[in-house]
């Protein structure tokens, strides 16, 4: 701990440093941009600069979502700012003061009067920027998407840069499924189990934007390989208490409904909402076959399966304002949910034309996961700067998992009759205690925190067979087992955030000291673990000219194992195919690397990225064959390499058409050792996803995607890839768009969806197949009512805990 509050203290007094440094520099030219008749903030405003008398353009910028902009570093003369903005007069501000003695000028209100030419009754409309990048950060403006109105949040997933959604809803960034996914920059027990469910079941009309984190700077937690989803919700909200309503249904059965609402009065604040989803997938169909190639022998299984399941999620947020410096700030969360599993096998073990072995295997599984959390934070302001912060949070959470598992064997041939029962059940309760202060000086900041978190896991299970003598079960001691895993963190970070002209460098550090303490309470063994990582990360940018922008940054990630990858309970429900967990995984450190481009080109973006990404000893997971079975877990095995490139686009060619093309390409290295003998995979991994959208008059419009995404690729083999569609029909009615009515139809061109994956090794093969209906009808509707008229005020500082790689997620469709 000494380490770390010395690390703290050295970065603080190298940010004094350099805020005495940078204080000292040039000119600034601020203002903010509102319309004259509403005095409401423009946003997305083309600001211009140039010097007086002169025609070159010096810089370009944009107004933010408060209406503001900023020229920081200029050379004391005279200079003429330019606004234009569609659908208003433009305007000319002559900024004659700037000087050595008055080197910041803070211009008037600038109120830009709406366009009075008219073509009869030509309505004069315009689209925002629906993409930006900031120095560390993509941001997609959900709300200047029109299809935020039909849409859910997962729907308008599928648009951002560098996000993947496949057609059975999972998430990936940058083609990579360990990353967290945080609300107003806050991890949430909603996340903890399936993130797909609760964000297929929130209105995307909730949403203000989603941010991209692909460089995570030194506030956020080191771990988080693939980087962080942030959604930041509607805080301002026109028009106290507002809310809406959702509902939805679609064939093969399902359905889903939401109520979302926000009062305010005084100084007190709350929102509040539920959400339910309920799910009955038909059969589905799998077929496995096994070659053992040291003993010549082949294991096919050939099944049918179905599933049932739902979950139930709701959330409150609270607010004080005690006066315009001191807000409290309380939120409280819960869900539940689970999956039935019903599913029955026939297996052959067979060698050459004879057949060993021969049964029936039944399944009746039921998957369920619940949990809740609150928190409690303080945010102090200051007077002489609105951007000078103190927050101090708390935060309890706890999440539940379990499978429980009644299974049956009946012997068709040389095979004995089995019937069992097993449970695993799992508990996550984590203890977080954090402060944040940012210190702004000119244009730049400098942020600096301190970090303590508490995990207190365990894991019960136990495996029970039937004595069918007796007709009692009997438990197998070797199968079972508690599992206590205590992990505590502490860490501290200063990053420093600095801007010049038209370049911008974010610089930070995190210490981070984990101390681990893992015990088996029935074999009385205990495992422990004590290390200290210095993570750095920097990120620079510069603006170039017409509107574009490049980023350079590196970062180093921490991928710290989860209770799932950690948890020794031994699967045997297949007795053919078992796995577990493992409980001496090592936490791995990787290195990233990333070129991103920018262009923006009047309502129109474009977003290129390169990255690199190489990990040491990566968590991998492997499969071994012995005589009777194969065996799965994981290992810390080698080195994982990944060299990406994406390109977004993102095209709005009138005030009516819309188009979004989504496209990523990774090359993937794997190397490990096996059984002490070394192992290679490699390939190249892509996807693409395009967007279109159509706005009629009457506001109807049509909207339809389609995506594919190629093979991924493992230690051992390849998982297979797949393509999807959609088409979206979408009216909006009644007064203030308030009512909005969706027909959508999913893969209206392909029934089903088959999938394939496969292992290679020197001793065995072993290729997986199936198929399940993927086409799905379905219609919703959502209404919003009431009118606010102030927004629910928010902290901008709190706990977000990112540093976990996550485990099995459990669902359905």
């Amino acid at each position: 701990m000494k380490k770390i509050y010395l690390l703290f203290l050295t970065l603080c007094a190298f940010c004094s440093v350099t805020h005495g440094q940078t204080d000292s520099a040039k000119g600034i030219i601020r203002g903010i941009v509102t319309d004259s008749a509403s005095n409401t903030a423009l946003d997305y405003v083309s600001i211009s600069l140039k010097e007086s008398g002169k025609t070159e353009i010096l810089r370009s910028t944009y107004t933010n979502e408060k209406g503001e902009f900023s020229f920081s570093g200029l050379i004391l003369k005279p200079y003429e700012v330019l606004i234009s903005y569609v659908g208003y007069q433009p305007k000319t501000i002559k900024v004659e003061s700037l000087s050595a003695t008055r080197p910041t000028v803070n211009l008037p209100k600038i109120k830009l009067q709406p366009s009075t030419k008219q073509l009869q009754e030509v309505e004069v409309t315009s689209q925002k920027i629906l993409v930006t990048q900031d120095i560390d950060k993509i941001s997609y403006d959900v709300e200047a998407d029109p299809e935020s109105k039909s849409n859910t949040v997962l729907d308008m997933l599928r648009k951002v840069p560098m996000v993947t959604v496949d057609a059975d809803d999972n998430i990936k960034l940058k083609g990579n499924s360990n990353y967290k996914v945080l609300i107003n920059g806050k991890a949430s027990a909603l996340f903890a189990r399936n993130p797909k469910d609760v964000l297929k079941s929130m209105p995307a009309s909730s949403i203000k934007k989603i941010e991209v984190i692909t460089s995570p700077p030194a506030k956020y937690e080191a771990e988080g390989i693939g980087g962080i989803i942030n959604i930041i919700t509607n805080k301002d909200t026109p028009g106290g208490y507002n809310g809406s309503v959702n509902v939805g249904a679609r064939t093969p059965t399902g359905f889903n409904a939401g109520a979302y609402l926000t009062v305010k009065t005084g100084k007190f604040g709350a929102s509040a909402n539920y959400g339910t989803n309920s799910w009955t997938s038909p059969r589905n169909t799998n077929n496995f076959i096994r070659q053992d190639l040291l003993r010549n022998t082949q294991f096919t299984q050939t099944g049918e399966g179905k599933n049932t399941g739902g979950n139930h999620y709701g959330g409150l947020q609270l607010s004080y304002e005690l006066d315009s410096l001191n807000l409290f700030t309380g939120n409280a969360t819960l869900y539940d949910g689970d999956n039935d599993i019903q599913m029955n096998q026939q297996a052959l073990l067979e060698s050459g034309t004879t057949t060993l072995q021969q049964y029936l295997r039944t399944n009746d599984r039921n998957e369920y996961w619940n949990g809740h959390e609150v928190g409690l934070d303080y945010q102090r302001g200051f007077r002489r700067n609105k951007e000078q912060l103190l927050t101090l949070s708390y935060k309890f959470s706890r999440n539940g998992y379990g499978n429980q598992v009644d299974f049956t064997y009946e012997p068709l041939l040389n095979y004995q009759k089995l019937k069992g029962r097993t449970d695993n059940a799992s508990n996550e309760r984590e203890h977080t205690v954090q402060a944040d202060y940012v210190q702004p000086f000119g244009e730049n900041n400098l942020e600096v925190g301190l970090k303590s978190i508490t995990r207190l896991n365990d894991s019960k299970y136990f495996y029970d067979t039937l004595n069918h003598a007796s007709g009692q079960f009997i438990n197998d001691p070797k199968q079972t087992n508690n599992f206590d895993y205590h992990q505590d963190i502490y860490a501290a970070y200063a990053s420093v955030t600095l801007k010049k002209n038209d370049w911008g460098l974010k610089l930070g550090s995190r210490l981070e000291e984990t101390r681990i303490n893992a015990n088996f309470s029935s074999s009385e063994t205990s495992a422990q673990q004590d290390y200290l990582n210095l993570i750095p990360s920097i990120a620079l940018s510069r603006k170039l000219k017409e509107m574009q922008d490049l980023k350079l940054s590196y970062n180093q990630r921490i991928e710290r194992p989860g209770l799932w990858f950690l948890n020794p309970y031994v699967n045997r429900i297949d007795v053919k195919n078992i796995s577990y967990g493992n409980p001496d995984l090592d936490a791995t450190t990787s290195h990233n690397f990333e070129l991103a481009h920018s262009t923006f080109v009047k309502n129109s973006s474009f977003n290129t990225s390169a990255s690199y990404t190489f990990t040491n000893n990566s968590i991998q997971q492997f499969t071994t064959i012995y005589p009777d079975s194969a065996v799965t877990t994981y290992g810390n095995l080698g080195r994982e390499q990944n060299l990406g490139f994406s390109v977004n686009t993102n095209l709005n060619l009138t005030d009516k058409l819309n188009l979004n093309l989504n496209t990523s390409l990774n090359y993937v290295i794997l190397n490990g050792f096996l059984q002490d003998k070394p192992v290679q995979n490699e390939g190249f991994t892509a996807g693409i996803f395009g967007y279109g959208s159509y706005k009629f008059e009457k506001k109807w419009r049509l909207s339809a995607n389609m995506g594919y995404y190629s093979r991924s690729i493992t230690l051992q083999g390849r998982n297979g890839g797949y393509y999807f569609n959609s088409l979206t029909l979408t009216k909006t009615f009644l007064k203030d768009d308030k009512a909005t009515a969706s027909l959508w139809v999913q893969s209206p061109f392909q029934k089903f969806r088959r999938w394939e994956s496969e292992l290679n090794d020197p001793a065995f093969t072993q290729t997986q197949k199936g198929a399940f209906q993927l086409r799905r009808i379905g219609i919703s509707f959502s209404y919003k009512f009431g009118k606010l008229k102030g927004g629910i005020a928010s902290k901008k500082r709190g706990i977000q805990n990112d540093d976990v790689k996550g485990g099995k997620s459990g669902g359905g469709s």
